[in-house]
């Protein structure tokens, strides 16, 4: 969905559906809104004082409507700051604020804090569901009342559920008790919910219902959470072992901001917000201790004060407030917290075991959802304002299944050129377009010898040298091999390296491979050392993968893909002039996207852009910035980056180019407007101010990743082996707005589960693309990956760019130290830098 300026009080012109393909049915995990809503809508703002958390807010809420008889008018609440109803709600003074004193937490709800709150209603507008009625009938503009129609419709469709079941973000997580806990590693339980959301399409209403998945604390005994997120056996071996200053740190993070409540006092819990975890532990944590007049431990005081002996007297403490400490054995973590934190690698992939299921079985899910949970045809709030959904069906639409292209190897090869089938390909036998020299080379194994042994690193590595040789790379000889210890100097080693690399001195040190251990816990350290103080590039290896007893030769042939593109080769092209927007003339493709830290993580966000720099569209190269403003989704040094890599291409081609194609991810619906308001025009002012003539014309294209629409094809035949749909896939009917230029694309094949489209939203053309051009286009630039041989799920750019800002995010180093825990401060300062690649890699592809 474009949105657009209410300004600019014009239509966006779609350049007509696409019609290039094989047709093929699909069914999308979509329910028709078969009675459109023929009235109109009050809309009230709600607010609270003093400010606070969603939970809080809707608690709230519920006891206003309910004392003030809003059940009857059948009112929704957004959960934010907005109420709903059909009729006009039975306040004292209709047109200014209404003012209710409210009280909660009288029923013993340990998630509410108790207190005394002042909310205010207010009567904001009456909106015309005409305005949406004209849109999605592409007779009249998206405007912010638009907006706000749509989210009213979405309030309708949640509130009922939301009150039913525990919600939290965007999904609903319906408890069974047949169901077991599904526990992860690190001391989380993942929770499987489902998920709904109005959307517009051509000419209609849709409801979008999809399973979704959320990560919640464990509730109980937080010495066993703690254990649990150690990977401790049991919590005696907490008794054991006491923490290290490295565990205090991260279980900090883990969990601040988590509600617990306190079991020492006799007649009451008090809830908490864990804001840090001590150093010292609660024998070793001394306090002024007023009453005694006298210093005292956090041990001695809770046996003096509650004859409680603690059994965890070496582990930390939990500080709660100013001056307030609990030893974490008094403390009980509440049930149903969410945890918004990265999880670890192995979290993550037993998650995945849990949620990746296959489309057929994940359409199955969504219809019992629809039936059991949801329930449209039978909640009074969408009866109230006469929506009527078609629960039985999904919609079924039209799709079309894209050629793939043809690809060339080295033409020198007789089996050069070929075309994909179902989005991978084989290197068997072929030799890449151009293969990249490596003379200097090292490899440091950051492992004992006992593990890793001389003779399988030397093995394994010589089996990579003769299969890069066969496809084309130029390696004379073995690489040195030296074993560094993986608690050392880092830097130390990789000097060493680059020393006992040079085995032709006319040349520099070319690549440095390291070789981790199980966990690669090193990678960020030895990426940050390589990129930005040496200047070289490194690969890393998992020492489990020299150990595979079947398929080294293809491990091998990943890794040669990703060192020669890292050197300077090229691995594969499009045959001909398939990608004639950028062979034409002088073009270049584009890919931004911005990295957040995570949630309670105050690190800035980093900005990456990636640019094509070649006719092929096969040779990038990437720039990367510090956001000043913390989460913000805008590119602020975008005008800088940009300047930077048109000087670039210009050095490399002399010549500026003539158009270009901008690939933007990251950005939600509700910020496009803003994106092209700040970013097309920060790049219309560099295109002024560099080019002396005309400038450029700009595609300015945003992609979403992040959403909850999939399909699955009607006919078995139609499928892969899992029952997705085949690589090429594009919608761009039925359930998109017919005004508006968009269309989903799936590009890639699925290993697992389901397959998700990425949504392609074209906000800006000046190069009067039409919908089979910019689909077509888009899908041949996803088979120019360097770094594998299949269709990936987006163009290469912002796939690159997004490798980028997950790689400068190991640069940036803060400034500061911690304080003591007693005298209250809050920690770490929330300074830093971030340091620069060196120029020898600046405009070489070292991110592969």
């Amino acid at each position: 969905m474009n949105i657009l300026d209410d300004s600019e009080n014009k239509m966006a012109q779609r350049p007509g559906f696409g019609n290039e393909g094989r047709p093929v049915k699909l069914r999308a995990n979509y329910l028709k809104v078969a009675q459109f809503p023929n009235i109109s809508l009050y809309q009230y703002s709600f607010d609270v004082a003093p400010k606070v958390n969603k939970e809080t807010i809707n608690k709230i809420y519920l006891e206003v409507a309910n004392n003030n008889d809003f059940g009857k008018f059948f009112a929704v609440f957004d959960g934010n700051s907005s109420i709903y109803s059909s009729t006009p709600l039975p306040l004292a003074n209709e047109r200014k604020a209404n003012k209710f004193k409210i009280f909660v937490g009288r029923n013993g709800d340990k998630i509410i804090k108790k207190g005394s709150y002042e909310a205010t209603v207010k009567y904001v507008d009456t909106l015309s569901l005409d305005r949406l009625r004209s849109y999605i009938s592409s007779q009249g503009p998206i405007t912010s009342v638009v907006i706000t129609c749509l989210a009213a419709l979405n309030a309708y469709i949640n509130f009922n559920t939301r009150q039913k079941y525990l919600s939290s973000g965007r999904g609903i997580f319906p408890s069974s008790p047949k169901s077991r806990p599904i526990i992860l590693p690190g001391g989380v339980e993942l929770k499987q919910g489902f998920y709904q959301s109005l959307r517009p399409g051509c000419d209609d209403l849709f409801i979008n219902v999809d399973i979704c998945a959320g990560v919640f604390y464990l509730p109980g005994s937080l010495s066993e959470l703690i254990g649990k997120f150690l990977s401790r056996r049991s919590t005696d071996e907490l008794r054991a072992r006491g923490l290290s200053s490295n565990e205090i740190n991260l279980l900090s993070k883990y969990l601040k901001n988590v509600k617990i409540e306190a079991l020492h006092h006799r007649n009451r819990r008090p809830v908490y917000k864990i804001k840090r975890v001590t150093k010292e532990s609660a024998d070793r944590l001394m306090f002024h201790n007023e009453e005694e007049n006298r210093d005292m431990s956090v041990s001695e005081y809770f046996f003096a004060k509650y004859e409680i002996k603690l059994r965890f007297p070496n582990l930390p403490c939990i500080l709660v407030s100013r001056g307030i400490f609990l030893p974490v054995e008094v403390c009980h973590v509440l049930p149903d917290q969410r945890f918004e934190g990265q999880l670890a690698d192995i979290t993550l992939a037993d998650m995945i075991k849990h949620t990746c299921v296959k489309p057929q079985e994940r359409f199955q899910r969504i219809s019992n959802a629809v039936s059991d949970v949801f329930q449209h045809d039978r909640d009074p709030h969408l009866e109230s304002i006469g929506m009527e959904v078609d629960c039985k069906n999904m919609v079924v639409l039209n799709g079309r299944v894209l050629n793939p292209p043809r690809l060339t190897y080295n033409e020198k090869n007789r089996q050069s050129e070929f075309t994909p089938e179902n989005g991978r390909w084989n290197i068997m036998n072929k030799v890449v377009c151009q293969g990249a020299d490596l003379f200097n080379w090292a490899v440091v194994v950051f492992a004992q010898e006992r593990s890793a042994p001389q003779p399988l690193v030397k093995t394994f590595m010589k089996r990579f040298r003769e299969i890069a040789n066969q496809k084309g790379m130029n390696i004379p000889n073995d690489p040195f091999v030296m074993y560094a210890n993986p608690q050392g100097e880092i830097t130390t080693a990789l000097n060493i390296a680059c020393q006992k690399s040079l085995f032709n001195k006319d040349y520099p040190p070319h690549i440095i491979i390291c070789i981790l251990g199980a966990t690669g816990s090193l990678y960020g350290e030895i990426k940050r050392v390589g990129d930005t103080q040496l200047g070289i590039p490194t690969q890393c290896i998992l020492l489990k993968r020299l150990t595979k007893a079947n398929g080294i030769d293809q491990i091998c042939t990943n890794i040669f893909l990703k060192v020669n593109a890292k050197l300077g080769g090229q691995n594969v092209i499009l045959t001909n002039d398939q990608i004639g927007f950028v062979s034409s003339e002088p073009a270049m493709i584009f890919g931004a996207d911005v990295f957040h830290s995570g949630k309670g993580d105050n690190k800035p966000s980093i900005a990456a852009v990636c640019a094509s720099l070649d006719s092929k569209a096969t040779r990038y190269a990437g720039r990367f910035s510090v956001n000043k403003d913390p989460r913000n989704e805008i590119i602020e040094d975008l005008k800088g980056i940009v300047i930077d890599l048109l000087r670039v291409f210009y050095q490399r081609n002399q010549v500026l180019p003539r158009k270009i194609l901008f690939y933007r991810d990251g950005v939600g619906e509700n910020q496009f407007q803003h994106v092209k308001a700040y970013e097309v025009k920060a790049l219309k002012e560099v295109f002024a101010s560099v080019y002396r003539n005309s400038g450029p014309t700009l595609t300015f294209i945003i992609l979403q990743k992040r959403h909850h629409t999939r399909f699955m094809p009607t006919e078995q035949r139609d499928g892969d082996r899992l029952g997705n749909c085949r690589p090429g896939t594009v919608v761009d009917r039925t359930i998109l707005v017919e005004q508006d230029f968009d269309f989903f694309l799936q590009s890639h094949s699925c290993l697992q589960g389901t397959s998700r489209p990425i949504h392609y939203n074209v906000l800006y053309d000046e190069n009067n693309f039409t919908a089979d051009g910019i689909q077509t286009l888009t899908y041949r630039l996803c088979y120019l990956s360097a770094r594998c041989t299949l269709s990936i799920s987006q163009v290469p750019a912002v796939y690159y760019a997004h490798l980028i800002a997950n790689r400068a995010k190991h640069y940036f180093r803060w400034e500061g130290d911690e304080k003591s825990d007693v005298s209250g401060a809050s920690g770490k300062s929330s300074t830093g830098s971030i340091e620069e690649v060196k120029n020898g890699l600046a405009n070489a592809m070292f991110f592969v």
